[in-house]
């Protein structure tokens, strides 16, 4: 089978800035994670907003599917309510004025070691402008019910 060599040139490639924080250098030495689960992030770079969700149903059952039926999301209206609005009692509509200086652009850290990540949580390394997480968890036991005994022997 013949080789084919392709020589295509590709332009340098051209980075946009962050819109959060575009004079900042964030060093990391290393990062040592255990765990990251149920839908937990890990992101190293800049990003301008995120939204994270989780919806779990944790069953603890004393009988197996077949005997006691299977359970929806849509039968809890925990998974369908709004989220409640936040509102401060002391804000009185004034705009807030904000300007940065970094004498040292560079945030150098060592080693981060983290155990655990998880429910809907992000571990971000670089600038993120906004994020929103939501984690809804409905625990639900589930007993079997008095069976009625058999008729007793004459």
């Amino acid at each position: 089978m013949p080789v084919i060599f392709l020589n295509i040139e590709l332009p340098e490639p051209t980075f946009p800035a962050p819109e959060c924080c575009p004079d900042r250098t964030y060093e990391v030495g290393g990062i040592d994670i255990n765990t990251i689960s149920q839908a937990g992030v890990l992101q190293i770079g800049d990003r301008v907003e995120s939204t994270a969700m989780l919806r779990g149903l944790a069953v603890q059952r004393q009988e197996d599917h077949p005997y006691a039926g299977d359970v929806f999301f849509e039968s809890y209206t925990i998974f369908d309510r709004s989220i409640p609005v936040i509102v401060d009692a002391n804000d009185d509509d004034s705009i807030v004025e904000m300007e940065r200086f970094n004498a040292c652009p560079l945030l150098s850290v060592g080693c981060i070691t983290i155990t655990s990540a998880g429910a809907a949580s992000q571990i971000v390394v670089g600038c993120q402008k906004s994020h929103r997480a939501e984690s809804r968890i409905k625990h639900i036991r589930q007993f079997a019910g008095r069976r009625p005994l058999p008729p007793a022997c004459p």
